[in-house]
């Protein structure tokens, strides 16, 4: 009989060992699925051996894995089969504080992430200043979301994500009641702090007093030092029995709060906050934060916040000329902003660097669309987002213009807006004579389907000669 053992890293598929070893002669214990039979019976099937006994090898890495608490030996084994053995057979469900500061295996998070949360679906955020170019082959490795940003390919590891996706759990589940008892966040931040590059906040329990506040998250913030990504919401998912009036939304202290913890967030680059009604007042407080302490800030989405008018000018009378100048993405989409807010933001951002900016879903109409492309020859745009906005087609003269002489958008939408046969006939004329638009969204617009085909043929040329 063969006592031989043989482990393979755990980041071999069973597939991948069933083509490149021959099973009839394999002979190799059964373990963890990765194994083979070691006897045939009479028909050539293959036959476990159940009671072979384990080598003194096994035995001792056995062991190691029963007291792992109390001597957590890993890097200290000098063979690689030693800790593939280890990292295959190792509780996922130990000590979260003892794993991460012993273990950095990839594929070892990666499957405490998958045995956890049953799944290995994880999202980045990131915020594209350009349309997407043709598709390329998909990766298995998780891009880091300030890595995109300064053009570098790095990947993501497992050990970060699971921590991340830790820590958001933390937060969405906490009440407010707990978060005062000592040493409660300071714990999991002494484990997690070090490896959160991007935090993504989904909802939060607000507090059962009636006063609309949820638990603090300045103290959180302020301890992040590589969070880089931040994606925040003060909707409440589930409540129950005791939903009282009011507790969907943000109150005065949270706001207070947020803002002195937004301005200790020192390396942030993308922040978007949304699906939180937000007030006036409000909207100054998180300008005068962002512009005090995020001094890397690149895309900034406040998404169906319901700002209107007077919060966009709030939030930009609380800026300067020389705020936010690192900003190259700015989204606020479905915020009730009219053609009078349409003219205040064209009125600030032609000082900044935007490269893509979406109104999309707000009601500021011709006029306000007018604003905004009367002051996109002073920018470096790429991006208008415009869909859904309430235009019609006395916007066609000035559109019309403005595509035969523009020479920096790669990408505009003007989808679901009501603007008819003649602004698609008036465009045919222009359309060719603009040789750096890649995409015109035309659809749900009144343009007839032959005209939108054309355009679309037009503009391919432009896209073949994309660098």
């Amino acid at each position: 009989m063969d006592f031989t053992y043989n482990e393979f890293p755990i980041s071999v598929d069973l597939n991948t060992l069933k083509t490149y070893f021959d099973l009839r002669q394999c002979k190799l214990p059964k373990s963890l699925a990765k194994s083979f039979p070691l006897t045939t019976d009479e028909g050539g099937e293959g036959v476990a051996e159940v009671y072979q006994p384990k080598s003194l090898r096994h035995l001792v890495l056995d062991f190691f894995l029963e007291n792992w608490c109390d001597t957590p030996i890993f890097k200290e084994l000098a063979e690689q089969k030693d800790r593939n053995y280890i990292l295959g057979n190792l509780d996922v469900n130990l000590p979260l504080e003892l794993l991460s500061a012993h273990i950095r295996d990839d594929f070892f998070w990666r499957k405490s992430y998958q045995q956890r949360w049953k799944t290995l679906y994880y999202r980045t955020h990131s915020y594209p200043c350009c349309p997407p170019r043709p598709a390329t082959p998909p990766t298995l490795s998780k891009p880091c979301p300030a890595a995109q940003q300064k053009g570098k390919q790095v990947t993501k590891s497992w050990l970060n994500i699971y921590m991340e996706r830790h820590l958001q759990e933390f937060i969405e589940n906490l009440p407010t009641s707990e978060y005062e008892q000592e040493g409660v966040q300071t714990q999991v931040l002494d484990i997690c702090a070090s490896y959160i590059n991007q935090l993504e906040i989904n909802y939060l329990q607000p507090s059962m007093d009636g006063n609309n506040d949820h638990i603090p998250l300045d103290f959180i913030l302020s301890n992040l030092p590589e969070l880089r990504t931040l994606r925040l919401t003060y909707c409440t998912k589930t409540i129950g029995t005791q939903f009282y009036l009011g507790c969907n939304t943000m109150s005065r202290k949270d706001a207070n709060i947020l803002a002195k913890g937004l301005a200790q967030c020192h390396e942030l680059v993308n922040f978007c906050f949304h699906n939180t009604t937000l007030e006036p007042y409000q909207l100054g407080l998180f300008a005068h934060s962002l512009d005090k302490g995020c001094h890397h800030l690149t895309a900034l989405s406040l998404e169906h916040c319901s700002l209107g008018d007077e919060g966009i000018r709030q939030f930009l009378s609380a800026c300067n000329k020389e705020s936010f100048g690192t900003l190259k993405y700015l989204d606020l989409t479905n915020n009730k902003i009219t053609s009078e807010g349409a003219y205040i933001i064209a009125r600030v951002i032609k000082n900044l660097h935007l490269e893509k900016i979406s109104l999309r879903l707000n009601p500021i109409g011709s006029d306000g669309a007018a604003a905004i492309f009367g002051i996109l020859d002073c920018l470096p745009m790429r991006n208008v987002d415009i869909s859904g906005c309430s235009i019609t087609d006395t916007i066609t003269l000035l559109f019309v213009n403005f595509l035969g002489h523009n020479r920096t958008l790669w990408y505009i939408d003007m989808s679901n807006n009501e603007l008819g046969m003649h602004f698609g006939e008036q465009l045919l004329k222009v359309i060719g004579r603009n040789k750096c638009l890649k995409q015109l969204d035309l659809r749900n617009t009144g343009l007839t389907l032959e005209m939108c085909n054309k355009v679309k043929d037009i503009l391919k040329e432009n896209f073949k000669n994309w660098d």
